[in-house]
């Protein structure tokens, strides 16, 4: 079947032009042809549709030397053959050079089938090696966009020394170094000491045909040696059969996840460890109720021996200091009962430095920043100002050499999105900022991990319990606040406070007086404590303050005595936490015993107690452990003398 062929035809004689063609037929052709003599009519009919130009050497308006040039000049990939019967060797040999595909005499014109096949299939060829070239050229310009702007680090490496080969700029970012300063590093030089063996392991492994990928979770270390987590594929390449020549290494950034799972394990720690202190203080103050109140009964009964007396205020002395100390694992463990009003941390803030200046030596300069214009937060003044004596505290420490500088600031700070998820615990909102920093000593990577854990301390033995900051800790999480540390080695410690704004207008505080403690008329009450040295205790106090008493160990031998006689007793003193029943329980049996039998219900924790069930268990007071007699006296007269609960007020 003739093969459709469509021709320009370059030509001034009309009887050459027809030689060509039946030519063409006889080689299996179906030429459609159009033919000029002319510059002009050659342009107008040139296009990239022919399939082929045939053109004679030398016409009287044109030529084909001419004709093959302005082909070129249009950049058209049609193939260009030479008929004529004039042209010498040596112009014909230059036209092919020049870019014709053939020539051919006029007088043989029997190899012209063969040069059209010939010249289609070379331009067939040039075609699809154009399209091949233009195709890997995007393909490259796609895999340089792919490889340029992924959101993920992408490394190459020798296989052979690991050095980098070419990286993406994202791995520069990641790794904190300019692609010059890679390409003359291996992958082990930019790795964590910590993670080098491992990665050279799992190299060996590669090399040597083992394994043909790897993902894992490594460090890197940036060019300021900042630690960089990352999760890591590596892929080698090789052809089958040969070892591989490169390696290549895609890169996520995994830090702030990192630093998210430590912080969510460190809570984890926190609340356990908490949980367990506050158990410890539970008990250790049915241990300090005892010492104080013995105390304090002896005291009474010695007043005439002002010696001992002397010797008694020293153990109270002590046991005052072992109360702080409880109280501050209870703060710690979220199990101290808080006080949190509306109030201006200015005034408070005040405070705790006159005490912290008449703490500190001279040698420490206090430098101050205290805005006016801070926002009231809802919180407990006393434990903002134990979290500032304990921060101001652990900076004079830090100042080993007893000078320095202390830095506090008191701001109004507004925190954005972007701010709050870099704070892990903020909200975006107003909230009031205080900082405390200190030019001393700072803190390593490792330090700074463990700051917070309860009993940590670098002081040495007999210098600090280890808890000041665990306690800070505390008191930010139970007001809804965070405290974060910034800090290195040599370049001093810098403590952040945010406390959030609360809507409302700030408290007045009053000044709580102390005076004797009040006496009673001979009131029966009825005092039920598992514990039978506690039980005795509050008697032997009660019997001192002018009640008369009775005791009993178990709930169940209360409620008899009280269903015995319902208006025996003025008043029941329960403890919280007793076998078998607990005093909130208790109370609620003795309310449907005799309703409006005034309770007191004592314990060392009310983080478990809401007021509610309180109020409807019909408890007056709260009376917090370790109490002390004047505490007692207060608590009971007030019930006694009270005709409504008053299940929302503590005596301490």
């Amino acid at each position: 079947m003739p093969r459709p062929l469509k021709v320009l035809m370059v030509e001034d004689n009309p009887a050459d032009a027809e030689l060509v063609l039946l030519e063409l037929r006889r080689a299996g052709f179906e030429p459609d042809c159009q033919r000029v003599d002319t510059e002009a009519a050659y342009l107008e009919r040139l296009d990239d549709g022919l399939d082929l130009v045939l053109s004679d050497f030398q016409m009287p308006l044109f030529n084909g030397l001419r004709a093959l040039e302005l082909l070129k000049e249009r950049g058209l990939e049609v193939p260009f053959i030479l008929v004529s019967g004039t042209v010498g060797e040596d112009t014909a040999v230059m036209a092919v050079k020049d870019g014709a595909a053939d020539y051919l005499m006029k007088d043989r014109l029997a190899r012209l089938g063969a040069a059209v096949t010939h010249a289609m299939e070379e331009r067939r060829l040039r075609t699809e090696r154009k399209q091949a070239e233009e195709a890997l050229r995007a393909s490259e310009k796609r895999f340089k966009a792919l490889f340029e702007q992924a959101a993920v680090g992408v490394a190459q490496a020798d296989a052979t020394t690991g050095q980098f080969v070419q990286v993406n700029q994202r791995f520069c970012d990641i790794v904190g170094r300019s692609r010059q300063e890679l390409e003359k590093l291996t992958f082990t030089e930019i790795t964590d000491p910590r993670d080098r063996d491992r990665d050279l392991e799992t190299f060996g492994q590669m090399k040597a045909g083992a394994i043909r990928e790897s993902i894992r979770e490594k460090r890197y270390l940036r060019k300021d040696h900042a630690e960089v987590w990352v999760n890591l594929t590596v892929s080698a390449m090789w052809a089958p059969g040969e070892a591989p020549d490169y390696v290549i290494a895609v890169v996520q950034d995994i830090t702030k996840r990192k630093q998210l799972e430590d912080q969510f394990r460190q809570a984890q720690k926190m609340e356990a460890v908490g949980t367990l202190a506050g158990g410890i203080a539970h008990d250790f103050n049915n241990i300090l109720a005892a010492i104080i109140g013995y105390t304090e009964l002896a005291g009474m009964v010695l007043e005439g021996n002002p010696e001992v007396r002397a010797h008694l205020g020293s153990v109270l002395q002590a046991s005052s200091r072992a109360t702080d100390l409880i109280r501050q694992i209870l703060t710690f463990s979220r199990q101290q009962p808080l006080e949190r009003r509306p109030i201006l941390l200015l005034p408070v803030v005040k405070e705790s430095l006159k005490l912290l200046r008449s703490t500190i030596p001279s040698t420490v300069e206090f430098e101050l920043s205290l805005a006016t214009d801070s926002p009231v937060v809802l919180a407990d003044a006393t434990q903002v100002h134990q979290l500032l004596m304990n921060l101001g505290t652990n900076a004079w420490h830090a100042m080993k050499d007893g000078t320095g500088r202390l830095q506090i600031k008191l701001e109004k700070c507004a925190v954005n999105e972007s701010q709050a998820v870099a704070l892990p615990g903020l909200r975006p909102g107003i909230y009031a900022h205080v900082s405390v920093s200190d030019t001393g000593c700072g803190m390593d990577e490792a330090t700074l991990r463990r700051i917070f854990e309860p009993f940590f301390t670098t002081k040495p033995p007999g210098e600090g319990t280890g808890l000041g900051l665990a306690v800070v800790h505390g008191i930010m999480d139970s007001h809804d606040g965070v405290v974060t540390v910034h800090s290195r080695p040599g370049e001093g410690t810098r403590f952040d406070l945010y406390f959030p704004a609360h809507v409302g207008k700030a408290a007045v505080p009053y000044p709580a007086k102390e005076g004797p403690a009040p006496r009673g008329h001979g009131e029966q009450i009825l005092v039920v404590d598992d514990e039978e040295l506690i039980a005795q205790l509050i008697r032997r106090a009660l019997d001192v303050l002018g009640y008369r008493v009775d005791c009993a160990t178990l709930p169940a031998a209360a409620l008899a005595l009280v269903r015995a006689d319902p208006q025996r007793f003025a008043l029941v003193l329960t403890d919280q936490t007793m076998p078998g029943m607990s005093g909130l329980v208790l109370a609620s049996h003795l309310r449907q015993i005799r309703p409006g039998l005034p309770v007191i219900m004592m314990t060392g924790y009310t983080a478990a107690l809401m007021a509610e069930q309180v109020e409807a268990a019909g408890i007056r007071q709260l009376l917090l452990k370790p109490i002390t007699i004047h505490s007692l006296g207060v608590a009971v007269h007030a019930a006694l003398t009270t005709e409504h609960g008053l299940a929302k007020d503590r005596v301490t």
